[in-house]
């Protein structure tokens, strides 16, 4: 695994020496939460879209998709202009964002949703970010990482991933990949390699991954873990100095986040069963659930298949 990330590349050194207000803005808005990518860019998300992607220029450089930008007068729909047998729409204007303050960032937020609404996978993993990074009575660790891509030979082809989330558990000292499904999702359905994505062939790869690149994963999640914590952007309640001591588990964890009981009843036990020599841990949350750990036989609606 290759990577150029740097603890003291120039974009974190300015942002941490000289942070602007819109920065400032952000890093204080509770619904956001920051990823730090390994080319030195980062990324602030809201419900899994990505309202900025910063990365280092002469005065930054930052980009945010068309599609969540609001236009003035914040309406979803626009009038057509009808003059000489012709058809035509006014030129619009985008609000101002005014560094990102509150009503802005309202307004963008408001936008995302109608992409990724809160019971989307999209919506539901930004809410395990959110409610494990401060929103926890007794938290057991944070999630540290969102959308993580890597490549990887599998079976001598060449063969891409996304890691939905990774969780550092302060309590066990342990980082684990946590593979996030909703119940609508067909890749829980179809199995044995019908599907190239089918859940135990996604687990499969990222357990190689994490095998193959275990000792290159820690220290990079500790350049990460530095990073947020020069940028202050780790959550209040960590007191880590270093994740260099920390175990990665190899068997990725199986989350998926809209339950219900029904679908519990006629699906844990043939994923349980299918997954049990993959994946460390299954966990079933309920659609208003977010608070995680790592899995463990007695924990409700949760099943630990290794704890290898």
């Amino acid at each position: 695994m290759k990577t150029n990330l740097k603890i003291d590349h120039a974009l974190f050194e300015r942002l941490k020496n000289n942070p602007p207000q819109w920065w400032n803005n952000l890093k204080s808005d509770p619904d956001l939460y920051i990823g730090i990518r390994k080319d030195n860019h980062l990324n602030v998300y809201y419900n899994g879209g990505s309202i900025m992607k910063l990365e280092e220029a002469r005065d930054f450089r930052a980009q945010i998709h068309f599609k969540y930008i609001p236009l003035q007068g914040d309406t979803d729909y626009l009038p057509f202009e009808f003059q000489d047998g012709n058809v035509s729409l006014n030129e619009q204007k985008t609000i101002d964002i005014n560094n990102f303050e509150e009503e802005s960032l309202d307004k963008i937020k408001k936008r995302i949703r109608k992409f990724y609404p809160n019971d989307s996978e999209k919506g539901i993993q930004g809410q395990y970010v959110i409610n494990n990074n401060g929103n926890v009575k007794e938290p057991k660790g944070f999630f540290i990482d969102t959308e993580f891509q890597f490549s990887i030979n599998v079976d001598q082809k060449l063969s891409k991933g996304r890691i939905d989330l990774v969780w550092v558990d302060t309590e066990r000292k342990e980082i684990a990949f946590v593979e996030l499904k909703t119940i609508g999702d067909e890749r829980l359905y179809s199995v044995n390699c019908k599907n190239p994505e089918s859940i135990d062939v996604q687990l499969k790869k990222y357990r190689i991954f994490a095998e193959k690149n275990c000792k290159e994963l820690i220290e990079y999640y500790d350049m990460v873990f530095q990073i947020k914590k020069k940028l202050q952007i780790l959550p209040p309640f960590v007191t880590e100095d270093s994740l260099l001591q920390y175990k990665l588990i190899h068997k990725p964890i199986l989350l998926v986040g809209d339950c219900t009981r029904d679908w519990i009843s006629n699906n844990a036990g043939r994923l349980n069963s299918l997954l049990k020599e993959i994946a460390f841990g299954c966990i079933y949350h309920g659609r208003n659930t977010y608070s995680f750990n790592m899995p463990i036989k007695t924990y409700r609606n949760c099943f630990r298949l290794d704890g290898k």
